[in-house]
């Protein structure tokens, strides 16, 4: 009876804590459909196996009335709960997606790592306007030689041009550039296997030729991204395969 009630007590304190990591990743890490494509539920699992089971479950294998060094063995196990738990959103704070990248045809996730992997320094977007991950598009410059320039220096640093921090601008302003992007409708069908398109529009409304569907990179794989045509808002996933190039 008391091992239960030392369980129930330390899983209220755990559940507690879980509610606000939930909210974080929930709305400010991983919000939106970002959840979906940036590994929101793997950072939730590391939550709630450290914080929820390991933590209280080690409470109730050790607790018992009267033990010498009882509270000890409860200070180490918070301890170890707690470093478990830092680590784990260390983590998943790292590959959180600081930006929504559109350029030459699709969208990509960019996370810390994501830069870091490339040889750039996590770029500080704050100058862009809206809630993180900003969601930006790669500026090409339209004159050929400029082009031709900017390219060669991405390519001789290795660099991709989803990673060309210097020539990001806000995405509102260049949106219709996505959207006349977006995949034909025939061939969207096509590409549908499993009735997808079905049910992602009966979860959003509306008719087929109301969105725009562009090729996105998640973390995962590569499927479209949804834009509603009326007020260019991107709306969420549609889980249909995207060509890969």
């Amino acid at each position: 009876m008391y091992r239960v009630r030392a369980f129930l007590i330390h899983f209220g304190i755990s559940f507690a804590i879980f509610l606000a990591l939930a909210y974080v990743l929930l709305f400010v890490w991983f919000p939106d459909f970002f959840f979906e494509s940036d590994g929101g539920w793997e950072g939730m699992r590391i939550v709630i196996g450290v914080d929820l089971v390991m933590g209280p479950l080690l409470t109730f294998s050790v607790y018992r009335p009267g033990k010498p060094g009882l509270k000890f063995d409860l200070t180490m196990i918070g301890l170890f709960q707690a470093a478990c738990l830092a680590v784990g959103l260390y983590i998943i704070y790292e590959e959180r997606p600081l930006a929504l990248v559109y350029a030459e045809g699709r969208f990509y996730s960019m996370s810390a790592d994501d830069y870091t992997e490339v040889g750039i320094e996590p770029p500080d977007l704050s100058h862009i306007p809206g809630r993180a991950p900003k969601r930006v598009l790669v500026s090409i410059p339209t004159d050929v030689f400029e082009e031709s320039d900017f390219r060669s220096r991405l390519w001789k640093a290795q660099i991709p041009i989803r990673a060309g921090v210097d020539n990001y601008a806000p995405l509102g302003k260049h949106i219709d550039l996505a959207i006349e992007a977006g995949i034909d409708y025939a061939t969207l069908r096509e590409r549908d296997k499993n009735g997808e398109i079905e049910r992602w529009l009966e979860a959003t409304g509306g008719q087929l030729e109301d969105y725009a569907f562009v090729p996105f990179a998640t973390r995962f794989n590569v499927v479209f991204l949804g834009i509603r045509r009326s007020d260019r808002t991107l709306i969420g996933l549609l889980d249909v395969p995207a060509p890969l190039g």
